[in-house]
């Protein structure tokens, strides 16, 4: 009897033990997630930016006929060199369009009197 009783006080320990066991797993895991999730966004976000992360680097498979490989080549080619014009043509319209909002607000900026000069008040 004792032996019956040591028994079910064993399985009961036990029990407990693990029930307090997957509530800590599910504790973690319900609280770290969106730590994960964060880390994951900045780590891809990093990437991006870096320019390290480039999904279309690999060059696409044959498709077995010869003259429609060489087309494509010579198309990606020219599209790619098309690309590099049009990205310099934005920033030279970003750096022209800087220039003239800046020529203007140093215009007005001269045409406005200084800070520091105080008008003279008439004596008293």
């Amino acid at each position: 009897m004792p032996l019956l009783i040591l028994g079910f006080v064993l399985a009961a320990l036990f029990w407990m033990l693990w029930a307090i066991a997957w509530a800590v797993v599910w504790a973690v895991a319900l609280l770290a997630w969106p730590i994960a999730v964060i880390f994951g966004a900045v780590v891809l976000f990093r990437a991006v930016t870096r320019g390290s992360l480039r999904f279309a680097e690999a060059p696409p498979p044959a498709a077995g006929n010869t003259a429609f490989d060489d087309y494509r080549r010579e198309t990606m080619s020219r599209l790619d060199e098309e690309s590099a014009k049009f990205r310099e043509f934005l920033e030279r319209l970003r750096r022209s369009k800087d220039k003239l909002e800046f020529d203007q607000f140093m215009a007005e900026r001269h045409a406005r009197p200084a800070i520091n000069s105080v008008p003279s008040l008439p004596a008293v």
